[in-house]
């Protein structure tokens, strides 16, 4: 499959993906209060800090690699089974500790209950890696959003249900229940039940690289979230862990998955003409021009977006929400970082910014912290400056950009999203940035700012224009 294609696929289920899991954040959110949500925050931070020392992203070592044997398949097979029920036990005792400390035993149960979901993801890895070596992304695409449905479903009514923060863990099982019977269903010839202790040691170097650069940033970020849990309480914690999901869900709907089809088609362009120089540039360019316009006019719109959808008892989400998305933009001033890094074998180099990125940025964001949940998220600003200085240099040597090629891109995508969101920071310096902005207007300008962003990537002539164009014709033409 075509990147172009792809990327249609991926970000088509995204889109659907996206709208699942915002109806059904809206409805959990109108049901639960802060503190509750704060439950379940803290438990998921307890888990990824487990999960740093148990991951070792073995899909990324399956897409890489030029050949695959079916030895080889069994060894990936191995090693994954192993690192999972590695992770189950050790959050099954974490939540064995929370329960016999008595302070917060819902937190406990969902620690409980979350282990279900990785378990069962373990026959799920395999066929799933295999389709993205193939860049089949119209499969993915298909299996990920029903996946979310039943996913989203089963947590609204388990939280109806009247079970809280306990109900938003039974939703991945249902929905890795569902994901994995396909995957074992229409790959049956590819799944690899039987484990091996022949050839691990390959995949168990790369993956021990892997958790080394980005294992560091999730440890910082897991220590944040327990850290703000433990100094301002849960009710704060699920204030701001509303504000990161918004701000997360919005980075991973649109970056996160354009990049997992580039790194597949960087890989590829990497082993057949040595260089990536030309995918990463037109991936730059228009992932760039495509998030900075949506970060920029989210980060002004917050107050009355997060009042109108959730309701006045979120209003404090906002500022971190703001500044949070000032943070990912500039995030993207080094973007793609990982795939660059990974691609031409510089883990040793990552390992070292990345530990001094977590090292400040924990220092950093626990000392935002007693200035509140925004002093937390503009630590987040600071950490992220920290990134730019440190990888934007090393970008053109290890993509083959001449000096300041990458900048034309910067400044071409600022231009377009100062375009973009003009009318959105109009309106609210007109309305004094209430929360209570009438959410007719709100959508009025996000409309009449798309449509300016469109005149000016028309006028630009820039090459995201002919793919919207290209999508628009596909789906009138079926």
């Amino acid at each position: 499959m075509s990147m172009r294609k792809s990327l249609i696929w991926s970000y088509g289920s995204q889109g659907a993906n996206l709208f699942v899991g915002f109806l059904s954040s809206v409805a959990i959110a109108r049901m639960l209060d802060p503190h509750e949500f704060g439950v379940f925050a803290f438990a998921m931070a307890a888990m990824g800090f487990i999960g740093v020392f148990t991951s070792l992203n073995l899909g990324s070592y399956l897409v890489r690699e030029e050949q695959l044997s079916r030895q080889q398949l069994s060894s990936l097979f191995t090693l994954n089974a192993c690192e999972i029920i590695i992770f189950c036990t050790a959050i099954l005792i974490a939540s064995l500790v929370e329960w016999m400390a008595g302070a917060q035993r819902e937190i406990s149960i969902v620690l409980a209950i979350s282990v279900v979901s990785p378990l069962i993801a373990i026959f799920e890895f395999i066929p799933a890696s295999l389709y993205q070596r193939e860049m089949d992304f119209a499969t993915l695409s298909k299996v990920a959003v029903i996946r979310n449905v039943i996913t989203s479903i089963a947590a609204v009514c388990a939280v109806a249900y009247g079970l809280g923060a306990v109900g938003l863990a039974v939703g991945p099982a249902a929905g890795s229940l569902f994901s994995v019977t396909y995957f074992n269903i229409r790959r049956y010839q590819d799944t690899v039940f039987i484990p091996t202790r022949r050839g691990l040691r390959p995949a168990f170097v790369y993956g021990l690289q892997i958790m080394s650069i980005s294992g560091v940033a999730q440890l910082a970020q897991r220590i944040s979230d327990l850290s703000l849990g433990r100094i301002l309480g849960l009710s704060a914690l699920g204030l701001y862990s509303r504000a990161s999901n918004l701000a997360g869900m919005v980075f991973t709907s649109v970056y996160g998955q354009a990049t997992s089809v580039v790194f597949v088609r960087m890989a590829q362009d990497l082993r057949e003409h040595g260089s990536f120089h030309a995918s990463f540039m037109a991936s730059m360019r228009m992932i760039t021009a495509a998030i900075w316009p949506m970060m920029i006019g989210i980060a002004i719109l917050s107050r009355p977006l997060i009042h109108s959808i959730y309701g006045g008892k979120w209003d404090a989400a906002a500022a971190p929400l703001s500044i949070l998305m000032l943070a990912q933009f500039v995030a993207l001033g080094f973007g793609m970082n990982w795939e660059v890094f990974v691609l031409r074998h510089q883990t040793a180099l990552q390992t070292r910014f990345e530990l001094i990125r977590a090292v400040c940025g924990v220092a950093l964001f626990i000392g935002g912290c007693f200035f509140g949940i925004a002093g937390a998220a503009a630590s987040r600003v600071a950490e992220a400056l920290i990134g730019y200085f440190l990888y934007r240099p090393h970008m053109d040597r290890l993509v083959g950009t001449r000096a300041g090629e990458i900048e034309t891109i910067f400044r071409e995508s600022l231009g377009l999203t100062a375009v973009a969101v003009s009318p959105a920071l109009l309106l609210m310096v007109l309305g004094g940035w209430s929360y209570q902005t009438p959410f007719a207007l709100v959508v009025t300008s996000v409309a009449a700012g798309i449509a300016l962003w469109l005149l000016a990537v028309r006028h630009r002539k820039h090459p995201l224009f002919a793919e919207l164009l290209f999508v628009r014709n596909r789906l009138r033409t079926g």
